[in-house]
């Protein structure tokens, strides 16, 4: 859960938190000075904030899978069976 807000939803809404940041220094900016209209969320470059939420996500991803080790048994799978003396003997990986 925690992993999927990091690596999906976070990427994903940051580029529009931070277009809103600069937004209400705009807003501050345009009252502070008396002219200009402060940009409104109509005017919003939607295409763009989730084009560059996508591209986030995509990197954020695919950093998340290059970064994790591997730690995957190295040979052949042996399933589960039942052993000579009627005991069950667990799945294990057999090393070449």
């Amino acid at each position: 859960m925690i992993r999927a807000l990091f690596e999906v939803l976070l990427p994903l809404i940051l580029p529009v938190f931070v277009y809103a940041a600069w937004m209400a220094m705009e807003k501050r900016r345009a009252e502070k000075l008396g002219h200009g209209e402060a940009p409104t969320w109509a005017e919003a470059p939607w295409v763009w904030l989730s084009l560059a939420g996508l591209i986030l996500a995509g990197v954020a991803t695919m950093g998340t899978v290059l970064m994790q080790e591997t730690s995957a048994p190295r040979g052949t799978y042996v399933a589960p069976y039942v052993g000579e003396d009627g005991a069950i003997v667990p799945g294990h990986v057999e090393r070449k």
